[in-house]
């Protein structure tokens, strides 16, 4: 017997052309059984489409073409649908039932890995989060060793809509505990796994150690390398599938020499030689004004002339003078409104050159800063897609970091030197960010563990003293008391922000604006 586990770039709404695929991974690749992700003639992100009834009876007819062509070749594929659940199509026949005899052998289907038979095949749909396949090795190895039974596993990943997360995908075999055989679908390209019980392969142990700074508790037990380098795959990943859906040419971005619209250029500059787009349709602008320092002017304009963006550069000085005072400010007073005149003009002259181009604005603000609200609505919280909505800024200064080793020479260069540059948002002179908020270690960390965990106040407090020899008590409960009341009064921005996908396996909680928050 041979099994063939496979993943392919999914087409969400299009049953046809998703069929399509997948005969063409059966006809290109002989086997006895395949399996393919859940809902993978559909996609998974088809939103309230699964409601419609022409969706369901197009959905019908991708799964009577299964089976006829199964028919035709005597083979057994594994996946499953919309109202059905988990299915088979034997040789012609589909089969609503969790599992099934092939050639005297017992097949189960189980998306979390239960049930008792000879194979075990798991048609997932796991959005994706940073070393999500890992964990899924793990798991499946387990099953694999206490079961004494073969299992297989199929996610789907490239085509997934990108409203709301990532879906990565991966595909693999295990057997006794080891890893057969195991792919990540890193391109919009087929991936397979395969185990050919006429060429056995022993397969390979994996072992992963745990991430021994208990101060970011983002990485757990990952490499904190791996885990970064699949948050910024994944980061492409959205916004390539973002550029091709809307089948835009041109992406814009506002690049300040700071960390957030550094790492968003890094995204947006691999997610366009992804789509095979050139690199001078990567528009970038730069947009000085009262606060912009020399260094991070500077880190700018070199990483845009790097990436080989075409590169704009307005000094909005007057403009923001003028229009201050316009409405009756005096233009100096370096207030709110001094402030966020500034992130509004930007987001004005990004918004429109992007329709002087045709272009997709990409957003740059993170996870920590909508949390504590630290970003200007209508201003920095405006975007077509945001490839930075779900990271922290303590993982977008590592990565930045790890960005540098990366590419190395002038932009490699300017990468680490953007990552040990003073948080600031520059709307005035001197400003420093953890000055207001209290170091963004701390935040992080109570995002982590608030959102992730459940944990309240005293929880955290009592974790955060045992966790951090570096930050006394005082600084500590300072912290803990501008989280809970900016996360509150932030609720607004975050409610209305643009779409963004959640990459890291959750989500900061969502309270409505006018509920009451204890």
């Amino acid at each position: 017997m041979k099994l063939i586990s496979a993943v392919f770039p999914v087409v969400p709404g299009d049953p046809e052309q998703n069929v399509n695929a997948m005969i063409s991974v059966m006809e290109e690749n002989p086997a006895d059984l395949y399996l393919f992700p859940a809902l993978a003639v559909t996609g998974v992100t088809c939103g309230m489409q699964f409601a419609y009834k022409s969706f369901i009876e197009a959905s019908d007819r991708a799964l009577d073409r299964l089976c006829d062509y199964t028919a035709e070749k005597g083979v057994t594929l594994v996946t499953s649908a919309d109202q059905i659940g988990n299915l088979y199509i034997k040789k012609g026949e589909l089969g609503r039932k969790n599992e099934f005899e092939l050639d005297g052998r017992t097949v189960v289907i189980s998306a979390d890995g239960s049930g008792e038979g000879d194979l075990i095949l798991l048609p997932t749909a796991m959005a994706g989060y940073p070393c999500l396949s890992a964990d899924v090795t793990e798991l499946c190895q387990k099953i694999s060793a206490a079961k004494n039974c073969l299992v297989a596993v199929a996610n789907p990943g490239f085509g997934e809509a990108v409203s709301d997360g990532v879906y990565q995908g991966f595909c693999g075999v295990y057997r006794n505990g080891r890893t057969v055989d195991f792919a990540l679908q890193s391109n919009p390209d087929v991936i397979l796994s395969v185990y050919d019980e006429a060429n056995p392969s022993e397969g390979w142990e994996s072992t992963r150690r745990p991430h021994a700074d208990l101060r970011i508790p983002y990485y757990g037990k990952n490499d904190p390398k791996k885990y970064l380098g699949e948050l910024f795959r994944l980061q492409v990943q959205a916004l390539y599938t973002r550029i091709k859906s809307s089948n835009m040419q041109y992406v814009a971005i506002n690049v300040s020499g700071g960390l957030d619209s550094t790492l968003a250029l890094m995204v947006a500059y691999e997610a366009m030689k992804l789509a095979k787009l050139p690199a001078d349709h990567l528009i970038t602008l730069t947009l000085p004004c009262f606060g912009t320092g020399k260094r991070t002017y500077t880190n700018a304009h070199v990483l845009m002339k790097e990436v080989g963006a075409t590169v704009y550069e307005i000094d909005i000085k007057d403009a923001v003078t003028q229009h201050l005072i316009s409405i009756g400010h005096d233009g100096k007073t370096a207030d709110v409104t001094y402030e966020n005149a500034q992130a509004r003009m930007r987001t004005q002259i990004l918004f429109d050159m992007a329709n002087r181009y045709n272009a997709l604005v990409v957003g740059t603000g993170d996870l920590s800063e909508l949390a504590l609200g630290f970003c200007t609505f209508a201003g920095d919280t405006l975007s077509h897609y945001n490839v930075n909505a779900s990271i922290p800024k303590t993982l977008i200064k590592d990565l930045v970091n790890l960005l540098s080793k990366r590419y190395g020479g002038a932009l490699g260069e300017s990468l680490a030197d953007v990552a040990a540059t003073d948080i600031s948002p520059e709307l005035k002179e001197a400003q420093k960010t953890e000055d207001i908020l209290g170091p963004y270690l701390l935040h992080d960390f109570i995002i982590y563990y608030y959102s992730k965990h459940r944990l309240e106040r005293d929880e955290l407090f009592q974790y955060m003293m045992a966790t951090f020899d570096e930050y006394d008590e005082e600084t500590i409960v300072k912290t803990l008391d501008t989280f809970f009341r900016r996360f509150s009064i932030a609720r607004f921005k975050r409610n209305s922000a643009g779409e963004g996908a959640q990459i890291l396996g959750f989500q900061l909680p969502y309270v409505p604006t006018d509920a009451v928050m204890r």
